[in-house]
């Protein structure tokens, strides 16, 4: 009986909640830089984006496309903990002629 009231008294041990010390972690904003840049003629496929972020976490950065309908769309936009997600995006008319690519009939 004794053996029994003691294993019971270590299970009710064992469940009581733990406590963990948990550490606060710091998340620290790395500086980057990235672009690229399409120009493919053949398929008038034109893109371009330019992003960079700093050490405090400010992101700025640039990307433009041609749409279907020729106009190049250009959109700057800078993101940061105060100010949040801020974009201004620009309409370009060109003299791009869009190919949309079509598909051959199957064969039979």
């Amino acid at each position: 009986m004794k053996v029994i009231v003691l294993m019971c008294l270590v299970g009710v041990a064992l469940c009581a909640p733990q406590q963990f010390q948990k550490q606060e972690e710091i998340d620290t904003p790395e500086p980057y830089e990235f672009s690229l840049n399409v120009a493919d003629d053949e398929f008038t496929n034109y893109q371009s984006r330019q992003e960079s972020q700093d050490a405090n976490g400010v992101v700025q950065g640039v990307y433009s496309f041609v749409a279907p309908n020729g106009i190049r769309y250009t959109t700057s936009y800078t993101a940061d903990p105060i100010n949040g997600f801020q974009a201004n995006t620009v309409e370009e008319q060109t003299n791009i002629q869009v190919v949309i690519p079509v598909h051959p009939p199957p064969k039979p």
